[in-house]
């Protein structure tokens, strides 16, 4: 169920909660990133991953500052372009796409947690529902 942020104005969250199920697969995501959108970090969206509207962002209270969209890269996989993030060390949050093996996927995890940083990989279902409210 879509909960926001009673401090938004009304007519922000009004459209956006008109249909119930409308965020239900990417409430959770969304939740965790607004909370760590509060950190002096990045929220980095690989090219793989749906960006969803500002509308989205302000909804759940996520710092729209903070929201960098990578592009693609000629030279570099979607997993070094992560590495390369990692490496940084300035992301509180990467979001991906899932086109990962599990054992790529618990590896990018270990590494992201000893840089104080979480990753998600936003699948297919969630990708559809934030799509499908652009339209």
């Amino acid at each position: 169920m879509f909960t926001h942020n009673t401090a938004l104005l009304n007519h922000s969250s009004a459209t956006l909660a008109s249909n119930e199920d409308m965020f239900s697969a990417s409430s959770p995501l969304l939740s965790r990133l607004s909370m760590l959108s509060k950190r002096p970090s990045w929220l980095l969206f690989t090219s793989e991953a749906t960006l969803p509207t500002t509308s989205e962002l302000i909804a759940f209270g996520i710092d729209t500052n903070k929201v960098i969209k990578i592009k693609a890269s000629t030279s570099m996989s979607e997993k070094d372009i992560i590495l390369k993030a990692l490496k940084a060390q300035n992301a509180s949050a990467i979001v991906s796409g899932d086109n990962f093996t599990e054992e790529e996927k618990n590896e990018l995890t270990l590494k992201a947690k000893q840089v104080s940083c979480e990753i998600f990989f936003m699948d297919q279902h969630i990708r559809q529902t934030l799509t499908r409210n652009l339209h």
